[in-house]
């Protein structure tokens, strides 16, 4: 009986601290960001990747697959920025919206890195999550 009864015990505390531990563990801020950010690049033979690389990417005369290249990788960085923030950073845009913002901005900014430039585009679709700006 006493047996039964440390089961029946157990069987009920152990769920229950594990339950609090886990719900403390969620509640915790996440880590504020320190300093600049460090990203992998594109590289290219003069260097890492800036705006002028996308924009020279993305031009009429450019070859499909360096477009579509420098398009999944800012894709992929973007999606690290929502998993590693825990913010829906993709919101309601859509792919091409996130194209056509980077054109439009790496145009007026041609020596800002590609990360900075991603880092920016983030910001403004958490700025504004019901879609393109």
């Amino acid at each position: 009986m006493i047996r039964s009864l440390n089961v029946i015990a157990l069987s009920i505390v152990v769920p229950t601290v594990l339950a609090m531990a886990t719900a403390n563990a969620q509640q915790q801020a996440p880590p504020k960001p320190r300093g600049p950010v460090t990203a992998y690049v594109v590289m290219t033979p003069s260097g890492p990747a800036t705006c002028a690389t996308w924009v020279q990417w993305r031009g009429p005369g450019a070859h499909p697959t360096d477009k579509a290249a420098i398009q999944y990788w800012a894709e992929g960085y973007i999606s690290g920025l929502a998993a590693g923030s825990r913010n829906d950073v993709l919101g309601s845009f859509r792919l091409e919206d996130l194209g056509a913002w980077m054109d439009r901005y790496c145009s007026s900014n041609p020596q800002t890195k590609l990360p900075e430039a991603l880092n920016t585009l983030g910001r403004e679709m958490l700025a504004h999550s019901g879609g393109k700006r």
